[in-house]
């Protein structure tokens, strides 16, 4: 099955790096951006700097305003058609030597995300001995995550109702959640690194309707709502 590597984005300067160290790192998969303008606009206004990279390889579509990490990754999973997707942060730049191929889900596992030096969950940081494919862990951010159309056809988009009014997360642990709950694993590969630490996010605190950076509080109460005591923030 073939995948298509998604990257919401707003920050050219990001977006360009992130591009240029997939590629660099040999990485040949479509790659669709969803660029969010931070205002109305019509599609492409803004992204007349991304044909410049000479990547035939790169789609642009036209994120919904104001940003919500949630909606714009379901956007671009619906451009992916029937290809499984990998959802990466346009400040995550995959390591040299490292492929997305390596997070390919297997034996039970319904997503996989890729190892990083700047997460949430310490479960997510590189382990330099004993790497493994795939070791089952709790949650992960998504800053690096492959999700096979499989997984998406039984645990369909990310919740949007992680988008309101000063929320910042809870989507991607929620998706785990839901994972688990279809009798699925979660998992990280040691064979595949993104830098989260070299680029600053664009996103975090970035606008009125995302929480500051950090500050999961909305979030939680949105989970607490929808998952109860299994809510694991």
């Amino acid at each position: 099955m073939a995948y298509s590597v998604i990257i919401p984005s707003r920050n050219i300067d990001n977006l360009l790096a992130c591009v240029g160290a997939l590629r660099a790192a040999g990485e040949t998969a479509r790659v669709i951006v969803v660029w969010d303008h931070g205002k109305p606009a019509p599609p492409g206004v803004q992204c007349r700097a991304i044909p410049a990279t000479g990547d035939q390889h790169l789609e642009v579509y036209e994120g919904v305003s104001p940003f919500c990490f949630a909606r714009n990754c379901n956007i671009g999973i619906a451009a992916a058609g029937t290809d499984d997707v990998v959802l990466l942060n346009d400040d995550a730049l995959l390591e040299s030597g490292s492929h997305f191929e390596d997070l390919r889900p297997s034996d039970g596992y319904g997503i996989v995300g890729a190892t990083t030096n700047v997460t949430g969950y310490t479960g997510q940081l590189r382990r330099r001995y004993a790497a493994q494919l795939s070791r089952e862990v709790r949650r992960i951010a998504f800053v690096c995550v492959y999700i096979p159309r499989s997984t998406l056809d039984t645990v369909p988009l990310l919740d949007e109702r992680f988008c309101g009014p000063g929320v910042y997360g809870g989507e991607d642990v929620d998706y785990c959640l839901r994972v688990q709950q279809a009798g699925l694993k979660v998992g990280v590969s040691d064979l595949c690194f993104v830098d989260h630490a070299s680029l600053k996010s664009t996103f975090r605190g970035a606008h009125p309707t995302n929480g500051a950076p950090g500050d999961i509080r909305e979030s939680n109460r949105i989970g607490r709502e929808k998952w109860g005591d299994k809510w694991p923030i």
